[in-house]
Order: structure tokens, then C-alpha cells, then sequence
């Protein structure tokens, strides 16, 4: 199969600062993962984005323009590619992806308010994707910790897409990997009464970490990866845990979520409220 055969990465471009993010992730992607990149514009972009030709000729506007040029600056040419689309962002960014390796798109879009962390268009692609979607992000903030990726794992289907996905997100930027697990105590009061069985039930649950990632070791062994067990509530200490890292990774549903749901609760407080870039991960296509 050649490369221009394999599902493309998706990026959206708006010409926004968060858009051009968006494109240098979807760039690191298609080179990390070998595969063709493809650029989606809506034509419900401002009128100055309008009235494009095919890649290669001269186009109106200098975002989308600089935006095809980055991207062949440092990819294979041919393996770049454009659609343009009559339909709002969103749909337009869905209908690409449909058979799409994974889709990325900047965290808010070029019409948001300051205030909002997370785009509409951003939103829906995360709901709505067949794929695994990047929210793109600048990380802000700095760690003792350094670069990293965060994974969160709960033993979910989703979960562990998302750790398969995580550990090729560290291999190719060669990161370190942070496996979080967080759990919940049965009863609030109990490491008040009780703290022989806390701390019992923690190690049980390092136990059940260790062992849920030793597979990947192998497949994996310039990775270097450390685990951490925390009791709480999973969206709070996943934020917190994405401080100052590069990627925070979660399954688009964990052990409780609904098949009807598009999202989980956890998966849906990271894209408002972590630190860095949110990768949302799903058992499968659908």
C-alpha cells in the first residue's frame, strides 16, 4: 500500500493563531505516522478565504496559502493535499475525516470569545469524529516534569486504545509517558478510619496499572514510562496531571460511559479545562 493510499491526518484551517497550531500538530503527525496530510477550508470562513483554486495554483487568501506551503516545506509535496467546502466548518471538517487516521483541530475558532476555551467547531469534530481527534493547544505552563504525554487508563475499551495511542504519541515525539490511573474510595471517610485499607486498596490498583501496561514495554522500549495512582475524581486530577505536559490522552467514553453518549464526562472536562493538547480516543470506528 502506498502512502498516498493510507488514511490521511485532517487538519482545519482557519487562519487563526489556534489553527496554525492546529497545522504544525497535523504536520508532526503525518511524518511521525507516515501518512498523507490533508488541509480542509470551508467556504464559511471569512470571504477573503474564498474563491480558491487547486493545490498548486495561486489562491486569495495568504493563511491558506502560507498554511499548504508549510505543510509541503516539510512533508513529501505530493503526499499534501486540500478540500474546499461549501458547508460550515464543522461538517465539512466531519466529512473529511470520514476516512481519516485521526483529525486535528485548534481549540477555538476564529469568531470564538476570548473567555470560551473550547471552539464550537472544535467541540462538534470531538463529539462527532469516527477517528481520534487532537484538540490542539499551546501548553502555557511549565513542569519540574518536563514535556510529557498523560494518558489516562481505567480499563475501558476506550482506555486502552488511548494507551496504544499515547505510547505511539511518545515514541514519536520522544516524550516520556504518564500512565494515570485515578480511583475512588467506596465509602469518603474511610482512609479517616481506616488507613491500612487505603493503602491496601492503592497498591491493589498500582498492581492492576502495572500490569495493564506491561504489554506495551516491548513494542515500546525507548519510551520511558512512569505510572501514578491517585483517589479522586479522574477529570480534576487528569487536568491537573496535564500541567505543563505537551498531550493529555483519554478514551472518548470510560468503564461507565453510555453507548449512546458521544462523549464521556471525563473525555468532555479535559477539552474545556486542561492544560495542554487533548487527544480523545475511541474503541473503534464506528
Amino acid at each position: 500500500m502506498t502512502e498516498r493510499n493510507r488514511r490521511p491526518v485532517v487538519v482545519g484551517v482557519d487562519g487563526t493563531a489556534e489553527s496554525r497550531l492546529a497545522l504544525q500538530w497535523a504536520i508532526d503527525e503525518a511524518r511521525n505516522r507516515m501518512l498523507p496530510l490533508r488541509i480542509v477550508v470551508s467556504h464559511e470562513l471569512p470571504a477573503t478565504m474564498r474563491g480558491m483554486d487547486e493545490l498548486g495554483t495561486d489562491v486569495e487568501n495568504a493563511d491558506v496559502n502560507a498554511a499548504v506551503s508549510i505543510a509541503r516545506d516539510q512533508l513529501d509535496p505530493d503526499s499534501v493535499s486540500r478540500a474546499v467546502s461549501d458547508e460550515r466548518p464543522a461538517p465539512a471538517i466531519l466529512r473529511q475525516a470520514e476516512d481519516a487516521e485521526l483529525v486535528v483541530v485548534g481549540s477555538r475558532s476564529r469568531s470564538a470569545v476570548a473567555s470560551v476555551v473550547l471552539g464550537s467547531v472544535s467541540s462538534a469534530v470531538a463529539h462527532h469524529a469516527r477517528c481520534p481527534v487532537i484538540v490542539a493547544r499551546a501548553t502555557k505552563e511549565h513542569s519540574p516534569a518536563g514535556p510529557r504525554v498523560i494518558v489516562g487508563v481505567d480499563g475501558s475499551e476506550c482506555s486502552e486504545r488511548a494507551v496504544a495511542f499515547a505510547f505511539e504519541e511518545a515514541a514519536g515525539r520522544g516524550l516520556p509517558l504518564v500512565a494515570v490511573h485515578c480511583w475512588r474510595l467506596e465509602h469518603p471517610d474511610e482512609a479517616q478510619w481506616d488507613a491500612d485499607a487505603f493503602s491496601r486498596r492503592r497498591d491493589e490498583h498500582m498492581l492492576w496499572l502495572a500490569e495493564s501496561l506491561a504489554g506495551f514495554g516491548s513494542k515500546f522500549p525507548d519510551v520511558p514510562v512512569t505510572t501514578s495512582v491517585l483517589e479522586g475524581r479522574p477529570a480534576v486530577l487528569l487536568s491537573e496531571s496535564s500541567r505543563g505536559a505537551e498531550l493529555v490522552v483519554v478514551g472518548s467514553r470510560g468503564r461507565g460511559g453510555l453507548e449512546r453518549m458521544l462523549l464521556g464526562s471525563v473525555a468532555e472536562s479535559l477539552l474545556h479545562h486542561a492544560h495542554c493538547s487533548v487527544a480523545v480516543v475511541r474503541a473503534a470506528h464506528r
